[in-house]
């Protein structure tokens, strides 16, 4: 009998191509048993990850009921206020900016003179854009008796100056802003009686 009859398949195929397939067909269920683990590994993973998330939901909260406060922008600056009784600065330990918020021209060198010849010390006069009111005292932390001291040089029956408490100033200096409505300083001998007289309390102290 011929090689060619003793290798033929009875389906007419040679035995070579049965091996053939078969060793392909092996090799198709390896890729797709080795795939299906993988899969089953990442379905347990999702599963075990759905589970932890869900019992870190169900865990109640240490202080159920409080919410931390939050804080926007700077926050408020806190004033050393004075002790009872204290008075206003004495002139020669305040340092006094005078800003122009109005239209007439000259009118901070003008003051600030003024104020020197009071016993101030000057910084350097100049304008602003954000006089709100006739006259705007702007202190720092430390300055609410060197404020004080200052504003009873602008207090008249017709004005009374407004108080800013501004956390970047530092010691004793004040800014002084003129606006609209400013006419003139007060009185010496007025000025002179409240600088002898205790200050207000100021707010929060």
């Amino acid at each position: 009998m011929s090689s060619s009859h003793r290798d033929a398949h009875p389906y007419g195929r040679s035995a070579d191509d049965v091996r053939r397939r078969d060793l392909r067909l092996r090799r198709t269920r390896r890729v797709r048993a080795v795939q299906l683990v993988i899969f089953s590994l990442l379905v347990v993973g999702l599963i075990a990850v759905g589970v932890y998330a869900v019992g870190e939901l169900r865990r109640p909260l240490e202080e159920p009921g409080e919410i931390a406060a939050k804080s926007f922008g700077p926050s408020a600056a806190e004033m050393t206020c004075p002790e009872e009784g204290a008075v206003p600065l004495p002139p020669k330990e305040v340092e006094v900016t005078v800003l122009n918020g109005t239209s007439r021209s000259g009118l901070a060198g003008s003051t600030s003179d003024a104020l020197a010849e009071r016993g101030y010390v000057l910084g350097k006069a100049g304008n602003t854009g954000k006089a709100a009111g006739p006259v705007t005292i702007v202190y720092g932390p430390d300055g609410y008796l060197a404020a004080q001291s200052v504003s009873a040089q602008f207090a008249t029956g017709e004005v009374t100056p407004a108080l800013k408490l501004e956390a970047s100033k530092e010691g004793t200096a004040v800014t002084v802003m003129l606006g609209d409505g400013f006419k003139d300083l007060a009185g010496k001998d007025a000025a002179a009686d409240t600088l002898a007289q205790p200050v207000p309390v100021p707010e929060g102290c």
